[in-house]
């Protein structure tokens, strides 16, 4: 059986999986959603974007466009669950980019718009997505790290951290931590917050893997079955 069909079949049955896991509960996790006076918006963040590439892997593979196809399709299956959800980033973009500004005050303008989105909405839950790079190419696997200003943000890293080992790389012995106080978005908001850096582009094997569209999928399905297990408590 080829890799690429392995992670189909993996992927198809983790779906499988999270259906039957809000059905067994009689749909527990979405009623939560629906039950409550303010019930959370999920607000997907797809890192970088526009002027901002992010990292770049060995063959050429863009950070900023995987973050938004998982993104994209984390949107999608929350929404199928009932899940109301927002993105910061919808398109390849950057948020109110000036062509006038310096590189330097078009992230700060970048940044602070995501802020602004994330404050104005409702009951928000902050999912930030990433990918990793490093000097030295043997580091691999998904890692998600979560702000202190909120005591929400260590359950969601941490069922989110299980929930990516489980589903897309059973070797990933990395654990989930609290995000360092130079990243701004972590810094300030109070909301649950995390990123979740979906793997090292600085890795041959997991570039490679990154680059298609079906691992994709397998992180988003990963990502929100960790988000409705946050959710609904159980």
């Amino acid at each position: 059986m080829n890799g690429g069909l392995l992670r189909r079949l993996i992927a198809g049955l983790l779906l499988i999986l999270l259906i039957s896991w809000v059905f067994a509960r009689g749909g527990s996790a979405v009623r939560t959603l629906a039950a409550a006076d303010s019930p959370p918006t999920l607000v997907i963040d797809a890192g970088h974007g526009g002027f901002d590439g992010g990292a770049i892997g060995a063959t050429g593979t863009t950070e900023q466009d995987i973050n938004l196809s998982i993104a994209r399709r984390v949107q999608a299956l929350a929404g199928f669950f009932g899940v109301q959800t927002k993105m910061t980033r919808a398109d390849e973009q950057a948020l109110d980019y000036h062509p006038e500004k310096s590189v330097r005050d078009n992230k700060v303008t970048d940044i602070k718009a995501r802020e602004k989105i994330v404050n104005d909405t409702m009951n928000p839950v902050f999912i930030s997505i990433h990918l990793n790079k490093f000097s030295d190419a043997q580091y691999h696997g998904a890692q998600v790290f979560y702000s202190k200003n909120n005591a929400g943000s260590r359950d969601l890293a941490e069922r989110l951290q299980a929930d990516l080992i489980a589903g897309a790389d059973p070797a990933n012995h990395r654990q989930a931590k609290q995000a360092e106080s130079t990243i701004y978005l972590m810094k300030k908001l109070d909301c649950p917050a995390v990123i979740v850096e979906c793997g090292f582009l600085s890795n041959p094997a997991e570039e490679a893997l990154l680059a298609q569209e079906d691992y994709h999928k397998q992180l988003a399905v990963c990502i929100t079955c960790g988000y409705l297990q946050h959710a609904s408590g159980v």
